[in-house]
């Protein structure tokens, strides 16, 4: 279970710690809340269902599509680039303004959001069950979200092993 000191800290003060600048957060940002062009299969249209909408990290919605969308080594291959793109997007949409983050503190943030994605993507492999047993597509798409679920831990752990030791004893994980 999640400690709810921790969760409370990610949701509300980790970014700000950061000096990050809060930006608008879906909360429920995943492949069922985008809409698709029909033209080009790559580009979103539209992003649905607002409800849990609130101000927070800039990573938020980042760590949440790749922690849920993506096997481990995709989302592994995104993250080695991810960071980078997101900064020269910004400095595209900015122009002359300086950019409200560094490179380090989204890296930062990511981080933060990703443990707690990694806690919900667990969660969500404890509640499912293979409805059939002999039906060899739902056998293989739930190993798929297991093998998931353990890079995610994996990466979890590396993280709170590494630079975010301090933050991992403060909470008693």
């Amino acid at each position: 279970m999640i400690n709810p000191n921790y969760y409370l800290y990610i949701q509300t003060q980790s970014y700000k710690d950061l000096n990050l600048d809060p930006i608008i957060v879906h909360g429920d940002i995943s492949g069922g809340n985008l809409m698709f062009s029909n033209v080009d299969e790559n580009e979103i249209i539209a992003i649905i269902d607002w409800q849990l909408m609130h101000e927070g990290s800039p990573m938020e919605d980042l760590a949440q599509l790749l922690v849920h969308l993506c096997d481990g080594s995709t989302r592994r291959k995104i993250e080695e680039f991810i960071f980078e793109f997101y900064l020269k997007c910004l400095k595209k949409e900015f122009g002359n303004t300086k950019i409200p983050y560094t490179l380090n503190s989204i890296k930062q943030s990511y981080n933060y959001c990703f443990i707690t994605q990694t806690f919900f993507v667990l969660m969500g492999i404890l509640q499912k069950k293979i409805e059939d047993g002999n039906d060899e597509i739902a056998k293989a798409f739930y190993d798929s979200e297991v093998l998931k679920c353990l890079h995610a831990l994996e990466d979890a752990d590396r993280i709170l092993q590494g630079e975010l030791k301090e933050f991992y004893e403060k909470y008693n994980y």
